[in-house]
């Protein structure tokens, strides 16, 4: 089975519910509106923003846009007509996190240049030295070899999920990723993805791109290589 294509939110991203006034939910039928679905709605007829612009900022096409829009609509529509309960939640959808090791949100790419995406496991700022049990992944993106933004995604739930979590990386336009420990099975499915793999990085995930970005981080026979001379046991590709 294919991976499904995650979607970047930017936006509000919690489960809630809404529900008419003066009746109990638990008397009143529910539809669901996506988190994308809602994405879509944000980005489109809140902010204005063309569906082009949206498949960017989501990374699908515009039909998906096209498709997501007219669900979302369709869903919000029957719940205000017909009196449902709206909730609101769920979905193939990464989240973007502010930190304080990410720039400003990612916008449109320019052709100036050559660019690079850098994907890097993140928990509290540092290289997680877990691969397979990732909540979040610092993105980033370089021009000529110069760091240009950085964001930081959620993407809980995709722990050990080989094929999820290349689809995810590929969706952000991913060359590289920079990792402590992986385990062989992910370590090949990522290289069978077409990622060039470092391993046995470890530090703060933001110098470990800046890092990279140098030259200090190199790729050995074995795709593992060390950051600032870190120590073996500190995280290199398991087999």
């Amino acid at each position: 089975m294919r991976p499904r294509k995650w979607r970047c939110v930017e936006g509000p991203a919690f489960e809630r519910m809404f529900k008419p006034a003066g009746s109990l939910a638990r008397g009143l039928e529910r539809v669901s509106l996506t988190l994308d679905g809602l994405e879509v709605l944000r980005l489109v007829d809140l902010q204005g923003l063309s569906q082009e612009q949206t498949a960017q900022r989501l990374g699908v096409s515009r039909s998906t846009v096209s498709r997501l829009a007219a669900g979302a609509r369709r869903t919000v529509a029957d719940a205000l007509v017909n009196g449902k309960v709206l909730m609101i939640g769920g979905g193939p959808v990464a989240v973007a996190e502010r930190s304080p090791d990410s720039t400003a949100a990612r916008g449109e790419r320019t052709d100036e240049g050559e660019t690079m995406v850098i994907a890097v496991p993140y928990a509290d700022g540092q290289v997680n030295a877990h691969f397979g049990q990732t909540q979040a992944f610092l993105i980033a993106e370089a021009e000529d070899g110069a760091l240009k933004e950085s964001t930081v995604y959620a993407v809980n739930g995709l722990e050990h999920n080989h094929s999820g979590l290349a689809g995810f990386l590929a969706s952000r336009s991913v060359d590289v990723i920079l990792a402590g420990g992986m385990g062989a099975p992910m370590q090949q499915a990522l290289s069978s993805a077409g990622f060039d793999l470092y391993c046995g990085v470890s530090g703060p995930a933001a110098a470990a791109v800046e890092a990279f970005l140098g030259g200090e981080i190199v790729q050995s026979e074995a795709t593992c290589g060390h950051h600032h001379g870190a120590a073996d046991d500190a995280g290199g590709c398991s087999h």
